[in-house]
């Protein structure tokens, strides 16, 4: 008996999946809850036409393998992902995940949106394991049905992303992710990672977008074919698509109050488009269609603007009411309002440049000077930033003087694995080199700072924590953009157990721009020696970011590692509490002193030790 089922099951695996889509399995068995829907009831595809094709890209028979939708607010995007994640647990069973920002937010979706959508679905209700109370649908963690399972995940969370593979992977509302989980990498992309063993694999990527260049949902959609939706005009029949800039409304320049009907001006024949004509213009028997701005590409991708919202839902009027609310708010010096009718209702990033900063690379080459010894006078205390890459470590050492006044002294790249002995030996006693001042007298580098984030961050937890009291600290970028550059304080509460400390990458690159633009030496002024390695290339890494919405990007995704190193050069001071001015106090003696006999004998071995 027991080798006729697994004859049989075996026999069922081999079957082709049933050819039915994911937009065809909600028409057929989908019902709206009330506790989360607007329209509870049966689901219809033609109330949200333009959903069709997603959902159907989605399906098993469409072989792409990632979606992605950038979109605005009331126009069915939870839904997709609903249908999406039910059809494949009823239909076609398979290890899932499903992903939210934060634990409290998906535990809040899983309870309110995800449940109460299954109990209305008595045929897949069937197929779940029960939870541990009657109301209940599955475990907190996981929901289990026979051939597979979905997981829920949060973005924050490494353990989401080990030793599990999965073919469906559904990461809702990406933008709220962070940038990096515990120094592992983007989520998006460990999350995308779990599911190349599956060539059947499904990955669903939305949200609605945030600022410009920081979006990860703009990132995606760009690496897509970017479909609009296009529908014919009442009136010419010429496909058009909505866009802001061709609404057509009065308002009171004063109140920025709306006083009149809110109308579309066809762009092909400059007819006026009512509002009710979108229901007709949307329907799909009538021409509408998804059209890609970047065809060819093997990723679909689809923007859906708040404009497109189905009567009864959001309308027109109240969508421009809030643009003007807006528009008037902005002028008043308030862009939050602004900003966020951007994100969800024109489904669209930010933009918005703060503190805009014009540096000639030019004018900084000029600045370089020879400097009478490698350490010049006027420098009290030098400190390094290293810089983990997979292939390398880059290392800038600086001296600081009086008013933070500061001077490159040198720059080394160290190639190599930095989890091997070797490339640790060599970064070891490049920061153990002892340097010339212009005095006579020699110094060391007083404290370094390694970032332990990026690349090999076990592997760095290793190497700074047998040195920490050689003042070799390792850091972290912090997400607070208010921080301050860092303080002595660090945590322990890491994989490694090493003095780990978070420095303020925002405070740190706003000092650093600002000290650009000091053109004459003293407070701040920062200097370079008239050597190679600061050529043209050096000066554009340096260079590299922006600041925007009151934050330092790489919107340019170029090379910023010199800015780098020189931003935990300047943390590593901050760590080891050392204040330049108090310091040129103290020592301003010894530094102006003659070279004595045994600093003659120390400088013999200068010239031998170390990296060059």
């Amino acid at each position: 008996m027991s080798a006729l089922v697994y004859t049989k099951a075996f026999l069922q695996g081999l079957e082709p999946d049933p050819l039915i889509t994911v937009s065809e399995w909600a028409d057929r068995y989908r019902y709206l809850p009330k506790e989360s829907s607007a329209e509870p009831g049966k689901w219809r595809t033609e109330r949200f036409p333009f959903l069709r094709e997603i959902m159907d890209a989605l399906s098993p028979q469409d072989p792409t393998t990632e979606v992605k939708l950038i979109k605005g607010t009331q126009i069915g995007g939870t839904e997709i992902a609903n249908n999406f994640l039910m059809c494949y647990m009823d239909i076609y069973p398979s290890p899932m995940l499903l992903m939210l920002p934060t634990e409290t937010l998906m535990k809040k979706h899983r309870t309110m949106k995800l449940i109460p959508s299954i109990k209305s679905v008595p045929r897949l209700l069937a197929k779940i394991k029960p939870g541990k109370t009657k109301s209940d649908v599955g475990e907190t963690t996981m929901m289990e049905f026979p051939g597979g399972s979905l997981m829920f995940g949060y973005s924050n969370s490494t353990a989401n992303f080990r030793s599990l593979s999965f073919r469906v992977v559904c990461l809702d509302d990406v933008d709220g992710y962070p940038d990096d989980v515990n120094g592992e990498g983007s989520p998006i992309v460990l999350a995308k990672n779990r599911a190349d063993n599956f060539p059947n694999r499904k990955i669903y990527i939305n949200s609605t977008p945030t600022i410009k260049g920081l979006s990860h949902i703009e990132r995606e959609y760009e690496d897509s074919d970017q479909r609009e939706y296009y529908m014919p005009c009442p009136f010419c029949k010429k496909l058009i698509k909505f866009e802001k800039e061709n609404f057509v409304y009065e308002y009171d320049e004063e109140s920025y109050e709306l006083t009149s009907d809110v109308r579309y001006a066809c762009p092909e024949c400059g007819s006026l488009i009512e509002e009710y004509h979108k229901t007709w213009m949307m329907d799909e028997k009538n021409g509408a269609k998804w059209i890609p701005q970047n065809p060819g590409h093997p990723y679909k991708g689809y923007r859906l603007p708040s404009y497109y919202s189905p009567i009864g839902f959001l309308s027109w009027e109240k969508i421009f009411r809030e643009y003007l609310k807006a528009l008037k708010a902005k002028n008043e010096g308030d862009d939050r309002k602004l900003k966020a009718w951007t994100n969800t209702r024109d489904a669209s990033a930010y933009e918005e440049i703060f503190d805009s900063i014009d540096i000639d690379i030019a004018k900084l080459l000029e600045r370089k000077e020879q400097y009478k010894a490698p350490v010049p006078a006027g420098v009290y205390v030098l400190t390094a930033g290293v810089d983990t890459q997979d292939d390398r470590f880059e290392v800038e050492v600086v001296g600081w003087g009086e008013g933070y006044e500061s001077w490159s002294i040198d720059y080394a790249i160290i190639h190599g694995d930095p989890a091997l002995p070797e490339t640790q030996q060599a970064l070891d006693l490049y920061l153990q080199r002892l340097f010339e001042h212009e005095s006579g007298n020699v110094m060391k580098i007083y404290a370094t700072a390694i970032d332990t984030q990026g690349h090999k961050t076990e592997a760095m937890y290793n190497f700074c924590k047998k040195r920490y009291l050689k003042k070799i600290f390792a850091i972290r970028g912090g997400k607070d953009k208010d921080a301050p550059i860092a303080t002595g304080r660090f945590s322990l509460r890491n994989k490694g157990k090493v003095p780990l400390f978070t420095i303020g990458v925002n405070a740190a690159k706003d000092e650093i721009y600002s000290a650009l633009l000091i053109e004459e030496p003293g407070p701040m002024y920062m200097h370079w020696p008239d050597k190679e390695k600061y050529d043209e290339a050096y000066f554009k890494q340096f260079t590299a970011e922006s600041k925007i919405d009151g934050r330092w990007v790489n919107k340019s995704r170029k090379r910023n590692e010199a800015l780098d190193v020189r931003v935990y050069a300047r943390a590593a001071l901050a760590i080891a509490g050392i204040d330049p001015n108090e310091l040129a106090k103290k020592q301003r003696h010894f530094f102006h002193t003659k070279k004595t006999t045994q600093t003659q004998k120390v400088k013999k071995r200068i010239l031998s030790k170390g990296i060059r």
